[in-house]
């Protein structure tokens, strides 16, 4: 089991966002994320690599276990280091540092974290550049790329730290429709090579294709999990019936 999450609550002064989420993903799984804008899919995104400390509940990364009591958090900054170091995160607006090249942008982190010299890294860089498809791409500023090349260039620097899970909050909504195939495409390509994923996304085709569980969250709630084949073929809560004809009218 690569992770496991037990009892996870997440409030924001008096709004409960996150209200008791269980949920496991194995090595090589790759979990689709689905609910309205508002459900806690990024919340629990945010949750699971510290960016939000969650209320209540407990994390299981590995041989790492967090435990959460009324906002008492008693790990050590160095713990959360090498928590994140195992995380990789994709966010919706690609978050690259402008002021940086794609080079730099990939650099940063394996250097200041995790000591690998710039040569090293710099070889590490061009490898996931060309898997990207952006060779040529090494010096241009973030200004420079579309869309769809930022969210490739941050894909790749989520990768230069050697995760062993990555989260995608919603990678493609902040894209132009022709730029979404893309970064689905590398996304799809990750699977294949059995990197476990969670992807909180709207994009339907993806979930069907690519994920191999789906979870779709209501109100900070898991209303209905399950394999992809079954859940969409199959809903088994009204709710999610719902959900899905909303996205694709022609669902039925």
């Amino acid at each position: 089991m690569m992770l496991q999450v037990s009892n996870l609550h997440k409030s924001f002064k008096q709004q409960k966002v996150l209200q008791g989420i269980d949920l496991t993903a194995n090595k090589g799984d790759v979990l689709a994320l689905l609910g309205s804008s508002g459900s806690g899919k990024s919340t629990l995104l945010r949750c699971l690599n510290l960016l939000n400390l969650p209320d209540q509940g407990t994390l299981k990364f590995g041989h790492h276990i967090l435990n959460f009591e009324q906002g008492n958090f008693e790990q050590s900054a160095d713990e959360v280091i090498a928590l994140r170091k195992k995380i990789g995160m994709v966010f919706q607006q690609f978050n690259l540092w402008v002021h940086m090249n794609v080079l730099e942008n990939l650099i940063a982190a394996p250097v200041l974290v995790l000591k690998q010299s710039k040569a090293e890294a710099k070889v590490e860089a061009e490898k996931l550049l060309a898997r990207m498809g952006l060779s040529e791409k090494l010096y241009a500023y973030p200004s420079e790329l579309s869309g769809g090349q930022q969210q490739r260039v941050a894909i790749a620097r989520a990768l230069m730290m050697k995760p062993d899970i990555m989260l995608f909050d919603e990678p493609t909504s902040a894209l132009d429709p022709e730029m979404v195939s893309e970064v689905l495409l590398v996304m799809q390509q990750l699977a294949q090579s059995g990197m476990t994923m969670l992807v909180a996304t709207h994009e339907l085709n993806f979930a069907r294709q690519v994920s191999n569980r789906v979870i779709f969250l209501d109100e900070g709630r898991i209303i209905e999990q399950g394999l992809s084949t079954e859940v969409f073929a199959k809903p088994a809560t009204v709710r999610f019936q719902r959900f899905l004809q909303a996205m694709n009218p022609r669902y039925e």
